[in-house]
């Protein structure tokens, strides 16, 4: 069966309003929150956010959801084309997949990781140090038993550890702590699929929908209306919004007769401070995907942030065992940052974005199309 021209190649519709491309990026994101409420039975609903089986239907209807909404997207945005064997200007759009990212870039993905990895520095170097750290006290450990056997007491930590102590603080505060949770993922369900949630179906899902489905529409309306830093700036709203629901379930967990003012505020301002980190990073996103024009790499960004959580700030406090390295943790979240802000303009993005390239073939130059999310 030969598919329909729509389906093999997409001239974007680029006359799509404003208004009507928020109406369906609303939609669009309701429906995504509202399916999981809507469509999951309420015996499930009423089990912890971590149960297997609630994360096994959270994650197959927000599968279909991000199916549905790719499926859609041609039959939406695709203008019919009438191709004729000798018709160059109709062959030469591409697939409407590529508008959604679908592409094979893995060394673009690969720079991208490490670009999204660099905020994390400090929080990298806080993992290298407790090793360190542990090896130190190993060592003073050691040679205090044998100073003790001579009468005496070292009780100040040596500068660096020997090999020896090296390697035995590796293996006790990385190497078994992973086989541990490694052994937890077959033998605890529930870990494992709380592991499958957070790293594999939401962030896969999540971009599919809101970055996939979002972002070609919202910068191919009204011919080009919104730049692509606003753009990448309104998109993550919708997933930010998104995010909202968490509201209601943390009320809900609130036990009977533990209600107060203070509670209340506690849930507001914890949802309220994970809605702005989450368009904060949905706008790193956006502009991953704006400028790569890949999925992929959205996504691996998606899994490097939730597997490294928020950064870490705990060495600061004093009684941090990592309180004495604070100088230097500190400063390799700096140089991190600063890495990272340099990364915008560095090859590891493409010097033309690739979305508007593919929008606006006849528009796109290299400055402009390659503008950081930090310039409208």
């Amino acid at each position: 069966m030969t598919l329909p021209p729509r389906f093999r190649q997409c001239r974007h519709l680029l006359d799509v309003t404003l208004p009507w491309t928020i109406v369906y990026c609303l939609a669009l994101s309701s429906s995504f929150v509202c399916s999981l409420y809507a469509l999951v039975p309420s015996s499930v609903r009423r089990l912890p956010r971590d149960d297997a089986s609630h994360i096994k239907w959270r994650a197959a209807i927000v599968v279909c959801v991000a199916t549905m909404g790719a499926g859609a997207y041609p039959l939406l945005f695709c203008r019919n084309i009438a191709f004729a064997e000798d018709d160059v200007e109709s062959s030469s759009f591409p697939p409407w997949y590529a508008y959604l990212g679908f592409s094979w870039r893995p060394m673009q993905d690969i720079k991208i990781a490490v670009h999204v990895l660099m905020p994390y520095l400090g929080a990298l170097t806080c993992s290298w140090l407790r090793i360190y750290h542990l090896g130190r006290i190993l060592r003073r450990d050691e040679e205090d038993g044998t100073d003790r056997e001579e009468g005496a007491t070292r009780r100040r930590l040596p500068i660096a550890p020997g090999p020896k102590h090296l390697r035995e603080s590796l293996d006790v505060a990385w190497i078994r702590p992973t086989c541990r949770s490694l052994r937890s993922l077959v033998v605890d369900e529930d870990q494992r699929w709380t592991n499958i949630r957070n790293l594999a179906v939401a962030p896969l899902a999540e971009e599919v929908v809101f970055r996939a489905c979002l972002l070609p529409p919202l910068l191919a309306c009204g011919g080009g209306t919104l730049s692509p830093a606003v753009a990448s700036w309104i998109a993550p709203l919708f997933f930010g919004v998104a995010h909202l629901h968490h509201l209601h379930e943390q009320y809900k967990r609130v036990p009977p007769g533990h209600m107060s003012r203070a509670v209340l505020r506690r849930i507001f301002l914890g949802v309220m401070l994970q809605f702005a980190y989450t368009t904060l990073f949905g706008a790193y996103v956006s502009h991953v995907f704006v400028r790569t024009g890949s999925l992929g790499a959205a996504t691996i960004a998606h899994v490097v942030c939730n597997y490294m959580g928020l950064p870490e700030v705990g060495f600061a406090h004093p009684t941090s065992n990592l309180h004495g390295y604070r100088y230097v943790i500190a400063s390799m979240y700096l140089v991190g940052i600063g890495v990272f802000v340099i990364g915008f303009e560095s090859r590891i993005f493409p010097r033309a974005s690739v979305l508007p390239s593919l929008l606006y073939p006849s528009k796109v130059d290299g400055r402009s199309s390659s503008q950081s999310i930090f310039v409208a």
